[in-house]
């Protein structure tokens, strides 16, 4: 029985991919969308699709099977699942389309997992996801936003409000978190600093969250310009586990020259137990960094913790947040 179940384990791992191509394929080719206004035979989905009736088929089986879809046992028409209504239909204010769409690009660069460990760097080139295809830098952007809002509210009803404080949120793409802080928050305000492909895109999203009077957005790119002068808060979430140790010694640095005396970096995202073997997200995370991101690498609270010493900043605290695998790091600027 045992072997049995050692084999059905790594079965499932080998077919795992199997799956997910289902999920991206289904989402990217329309499938959720055109379901989204009620059920469809497979002739008229795959003529709504432009695709071909017998293949479609094989997919929204498929599909059925994995409890996306369900499939009128008499008429034989396919429906979504009531949870892909809720999540891979766009427009669903819950829509995690976007973010399904960001992972099924990550598909390539994860295929190449072993050239990038052969390596030793990063097989796709940040800059594709960051300005040289706009489809995808929205993609990703506003994919990583839909995917962190519930998080980054969750994260920040759990803070204490400092009052009238001045954050920099840096690399801040859409403005997930500045979002979240500014509500929890009611005197903060924010100034977002990302590339020039990005900037568009959190404007968008700050005036859709209705906080335009209160969150700012700047071009800036964070391995080279300052941050601002006198802040209260520098906040780096999900940034440093993107760049190398030198990179991001260098980022806190210049995080602790905008701030005032007193003043608080805050440093959020998912790390690694000393085992560096757990949590299981967070050690995939690892090699996603190794093969999205040239230098980046995932981190211990302890590492981070000695980083931001390094940095300068003292009296650095572990936090833990409502996302298990994830830490807030606070340190504080010396007077």
């Amino acid at each position: 029985m045992a072997l049995d179940l050692q084999l059905g384990q790594i079965s499932q791992m080998a077919f795992g991919y199997w799956h997910a191509q289902v999920l991206f394929s289904a989402t990217n080719l329309g499938v959720f969308d055109a379901l989204a206004d009620g059920p469809l035979g497979c002739d008229d989905l795959a003529a709504r699709l432009s695709l071909p009736a017998e293949p479609c088929r094989r997919l929204l089986d498929a599909a059925t099977g994995l409890r996306l879809l369900v499939r009128d046992p008499d008429t034989g028409a396919y429906a979504n699942a009531p949870a892909s209504a809720r999540l891979l239909t766009s427009g669903s204010p819950e829509s995690i389309s976007r973010w399904v769409d960001v992972m099924s690009r990550w598909y390539g660069p994860w295929g190449d997992l072993g050239e990038a460990v052969r390596l030793g760097h990063a097989v796709e080139h940040r800059d594709t996801r960051l300005g040289d295809d706009p489809a995808y830098v929205e993609d990703f952007i506003l994919g990583m936003h839909v995917y962190n809002a519930r998080t980054a509210q969750g994260l920040a009803d759990t803070l204490e409000d400092p009052g009238p404080v001045r954050i920099a949120d840096i690399g801040g793409g859409a403005g997930t978190y500045s979002i979240a802080l500014c509500k929890a928050w009611a005197e903060a305000r924010s100034e977002i600093v990302d590339l020039p492909g990005v900037v568009p895109l959190a404007r968008t999203t700050v005036a859709d969250a209705g906080l335009a009077d209160r969150v700012t957005v700047r071009e800036g790119d964070y391995y080279r310009d300052a941050f601002g002068t006198g802040l209260d808060i520098v906040l780096l979430s999900n940034v440093l586990h993107q760049e190398s140790r030198d990179k991001g010694l260098d980022i806190l640095r210049r995080a602790l020259a905008a701030l005032r005396p007193g003043g608080r970096v805050l440093v959020h995202g998912h790390f690694l137990e000393e085992s560096r073997t757990a949590p299981v997200f967070t050690t995939l995370h690892n090699l996603s960094a190794l093969v999205l991101w040239s230098g980046g690498r995932s981190y211990t609270a302890p590492e981070m913790a000695e980083l931001m010493a390094a940095a300068g900043f003292a009296d650095v605290e572990v936090r833990r947040t409502p996302e298990p695998s994830a830490r807030l790091l606070v340190g504080r600027k010396p007077a």
